[in-house]
């Protein structure tokens, strides 16, 4: 770790001063610059560290200028220079990696930087927390759960990690710049880094409480602990594992779907009944994010048309009645978004939406239309809904603190259910868990047909997910871990087709599926590789990943 000073941030060290704050983990200020030694020795100032850390945790609001849904067959990037573009064209090597920024900021930290930085920060808490010195049952109580907090931290860096890289240098105990085997080891299994990631989701689920209330809402809890496990484990196909992890954090007292699937990711129910983990945020400068200009709102609201939906993601919605749009009675090519599964519409905006104060106009030579006048006009005929808050939007659409959810319970009852089904079929429980999802009241889907093979539950689980967590950057890692009936991962076939946008005439009565671009994958591409920097950092002690 690096020696001298640290600039600590912080609402514990607020308490000192008995001043109270909003939200632990936000609300701070720099206060003072405190010495290393100094930081171990008053509890204060440790949470306050552990505060920094959970910085760490990711966002697909901070990547810069696209989310990792524009990176797959779900969006197109509206802009031509974000890393989105690398990831669909091919075109990043060892030394021109994509990054959790914007292109332009050379100094940007990559993901595998960016994590081992937060990785050191939790070691240190690991390794220096128990000698903190006390006074109160409450304060040594209070270590115990810091030192469960980071471990949480921990684990949910390396998974960030081991998604993008696979296996990665294990280190678990707080670095010195003395230590070099410990700041440059060589690389472990992906089969160990798994087991490590699982052990830390242990021992803080151990600690962690179920729930948290007040002003450590926020703050890594058992569920998070016991559903990161879940999907960790599904990841590496230990369907068994899995399968009990999330049958017991989605068992646990308290948490329920949302009824209102559009309105559970806007700020007002920021942290309701079904978040299980998110990344704050605040309605300040220092805390906020933009999903409304950044992303998507639309241009005529101060958008800048970023991440797209495209024709590949509508297709997949289903009707209202369960069945695709190619077979069901229920569809008309003239009206084409009409009887669509309930989330189409929440997550989607397309022409004659109405949206605030206004009904789109999306059609060809409109001004915010495919091959608007707007340099931010759409150019698939769609752009997002999911994640604008409208409130946020008609008011202040650069301030926006409406949370991300990293992890919520429909995608662990979905965990649940793929597990199961992989591990012994379509049982009772696997139909009712995706059942569950479908039938929340804002949605009301019809349940699963009865009687189906376990292929068949797979196919339909799978399509769930690309449904209920659309654009949440899910699908980016899951087509990289699905497989084909003959084994090979989907993201070699689905990354490699085109994706498409829809076409509507100035008269709107006509609607024209029509190419918007052709997009590169290779096997290679399933992993990102490591940049060329740290290959020469660690000396050769750490091996590239496979065709890199």
């Amino acid at each position: 770790m690096k020696t001298g000073r640290h600039i600590i941030f912080g609402c514990a060290l607020f308490s000192v001063l008995a001043v109270g704050c909003k939200n632990d983990l936000l609300d701070t200020k720099p206060l003072d610059l405190v010495s290393d030694a100094a930081v171990f020795q008053d509890i204060a100032f440790a949470r306050a560290y552990l505060n920094e850390t959970y910085d760490g945790v990711p966002s697909g609001f901070e990547r810069g200028f696209y989310m990792l849904s524009a990176a797959t067959d779900e969006a197109e990037m509206g802009y031509p220079w974000p890393y989105s573009q690398n990831w669909n064209q091919g075109d990043f090597s060892p030394t021109n990696v994509p990054k959790f920024a914007a292109p332009w900021d050379g100094g940007a930290p990559t993901d595998w930087e960016r994590s081992y930085n937060f990785i050191r920060r939790a070691n240190d808490i690991i390794a220096k927390i128990d000698a903190v010195p006390v006074s109160t049952e409450a304060d040594e109580a209070d270590k115990k759960g810091i030192k469960a907090e980071a471990y949480f931290l921990r684990a949910l860096f390396y998974h960030g990690l081991v998604k993008l890289y696979g296996g990665v240098p294990i280190v678990e105990k707080a670095q010195t710049l003395e230590d070099s085997d410990a700041l440059f080891s060589p690389r472990n299994t992906l089969e160990e880094c798994v087991t490590f990631i699982v052990a830390d989701l242990d021992r803080a689920a151990a600690i962690l409480p179920d729930r948290r209330t007040g002003r450590d809402v926020g703050r890594a809890t058992k569920v998070a602990a016991l559903a990161l496990k879940g999907r960790q484990l599904l990841y590496a196909e230990r369907w068994n594992e899995s399968a009990a992890a999330s049958l017991q954090a989605k068992s646990v007292a308290g948490y329920a779907l949302f009824p209102n699937y559009e309105q559970l990711f806007w700020a007002a129910n920021n942290n309701n009944s079904e978040v299980v983990f998110a990344r704050q945020y605040l309605s300040n400068a220092d805390f906020r994010t933009h999903p409304g200009n950044q992303f998507n709102s639309v241009p005529t609201k101060g958008g800048w048309g970023g991440t797209q939906p495209t024709q590949n993601i509508v297709d997949e919605y289903e009707m209202i009645d369960g069945m695709d749009y190619k077979t069901s009675p229920l569809y008309n090519p003239a009206d084409p978004y009409t009887n669509r599964d309930p989330r189409f519409k929440a997550s989607i905006l397309h022409d004659k939406s109405f949206w605030i104060d206004e009904t789109l106009d999306l059609s060809d030579g409109a001004f915010q239309g495919v091959n608007g006048k707007s340099n931010d006009a759409t150019k698939t005929g769609y752009y997002l809904r999911k994640f604008m808050d409208p409130a946020i939007i008609a008011s202040n659409n650069n301030n926006g603190y409406n949370n991300w959810n990293l992890i919520r319970l429909a995608e662990v009852l979905l965990n649940y259910a793929e597990a199961k089904n992989e591990a012994t079929g379509p049982d009772a429980t696997v139909y009712d868990a995706v059942n569950v999802v479908r039938s929340r009241p804002s949605v009301k889907m019809p349940p699963l047909p009865a009687d189906l093979t376990k292929e068949q539950m797979r196919e339909r689980i799978r399509h769930e997910r690309t449904i209920e967590l659309a654009f949440e950057e899910h699908r980016f890692f899951d087509l990289r871990r699905w497989k084909d009936g003959g084994g090979q991962y989907l993201a070699n076939t689905v990354l490699n087709r085109p994706v498409y946008g829809m076409l509507v005439n100035p008269a709107r009565t006509t609607y024209t599926k029509f190419k918007k671009e052709d997009r590169v994958y290779q096997a290679k591409h399933r992993l990102l590789p490591i940049a060329q920097s740290e290959i020469v950092k660690y000396g050769g002690k750490l091996e590239q990943n496979p065709g890199w």
